[in-house]
């Protein structure tokens, strides 16, 4: 009766505490039971092929003529036996499941525990880590998007009006003024055809002079709030790499969720794949056509924040950046990538060769 008492506390004990497990570590049991699988099919499916490669290379002689006829000729003597046993050992190291089953499976779209397992745990991953991203991708938006439009930019409006430094500081620049020139040119030229055409009556110098003088008004405010936009752009900009930061450093177990369904996502991607976006990728950012790119990129960023930067420096920039990016992905390609990925690397070459 004390053995049964002591089972049954025992048991309470363990039910206890398998249901104070937290959902951390469950999944973290989940990972890592997931993980030791794939571990193992991969370590057979390596025993297998080295096992085949070894027979291959013993039945192969060095003149690279086949001695299987030879070798089969002398089956009377029991080597036939042994080629049955070791095409039966190699089958054997990865268990197969009947015709039966495998028809039933095919079918019914049954899987076994195993598959079901890692489906679990990657459906719980992926959706921790759906949600994580959309926190990640919001929240630093939004931060960003109320700092500023809603306190730099009433601040800098208040801050300009009152203090002269400001004002100058983000007034009209020598570039923008330039193009003011250009805007008054083409409403000049406006005006004109609208009299030639008859759409409007013909104006006096003077008329001409307070259009002009109106609309190089226009300009000047659109630009000063552009500038006073582009300055408010790189504080909030700030608050929204810090935002970012605090949310990956405090939430260390999520950041891991994601990498984990990350590395799952690539790694179900075939080798095909792999190299075809390996291929896309270095076309779209390195590839003889990407100049274009690099150049629009450049300006829109350099719009965002209100700098004026001489094309021969954006120049320059194209022509060095990407071409130390290009020089370290070639020697990532064909130094590492063939020892990260064989299969990959082949197929890379074969369809950069054509």
């Amino acid at each position: 009766m004390k053995d049964d008492a002591e089972m049954l506390e025992e048991e309470e004990f363990n039910s206890s505490t398998d249901e104070e497990l937290s959902e951390n570590e469950k999944f973290e049991a989940w990972k890592r039971r997931a993980e030791a699988i794939v571990e193992l099919r991969e370590a057979q499916e390596d025993m297998r092929n080295e096992e085949s490669r070894r027979w291959e290379d013993w039945i192969v002689d060095d003149n690279g003529n086949g001695s299987y006829s030879s070798w089969s000729q002398d089956s009377d003597n029991g080597t036939g036996e042994a080629k049955d046993d070791v095409l039966s050992e190699s089958s054997d190291l990865i268990p197969e499941k009947g015709f039966v089953e495998s028809v039933r499976d095919l079918v019914l779209g049954r899987e076994d525990d195993d598959i079901l397992y890692e489906d679990r745990v990657f459906k719980y991953a992926s959706s921790n880590s759906a949600k994580f991203l959309a926190v990640l991708i919001i929240i630093p938006w939004a931060l960003d998007f109320v700092v500023h439009d809603y306190v730099l930019m009433p601040f800098l409006d208040r801050y300009v009006k009152t203090v002269p430094l400001a004002a100058q500081m983000l007034d009209v620049r020598r570039n923008q003024k330039l193009e003011m020139v250009k805007d008054l040119k083409f409403e000049k030229a406006r005006f004109r055809l609208e009299v030639e055409i008859g759409k409007s009556p013909p104006l006096s110098d003077d008329e001409m002079w307070w259009e002009l003088r109106h609309k190089a008004l226009e300009l000047q405010d659109e630009w000063r709030l552009e500038n006073r936009r582009a300055f408010a752009n790189i504080w909030s900009d700030m608050v929204f790499g810090i935002s970012l930061f605090i949310l990956l450093y405090f939430n260390q177990n999520q950041v891991a969720l994601l990498k984990f369904t990350g590395y799952k996502i690539i790694n179900n991607i075939s080798d095909t794949g792999k190299a075809f976006l390996i291929i896309l990728i270095t076309d779209i950012f390195l590839g003889y056509h990407s100049e274009s790119g690099w150049q629009t990129l450049l300006e829109i960023i350099v719009e965002h924040y209100g700098l004026e930067v001489d094309q021969a420096v954006i120049t320059i920039f194209i022509c060095l950046v990407p071409v130390v990016i290009d020089a370290c992905v070639k020697l990532w390609l064909f130094k590492f990538l063939p020892r990260l990925s064989p299969k990959v690397s082949n197929i890379f070459r074969e369809m950069t060769r054509h």
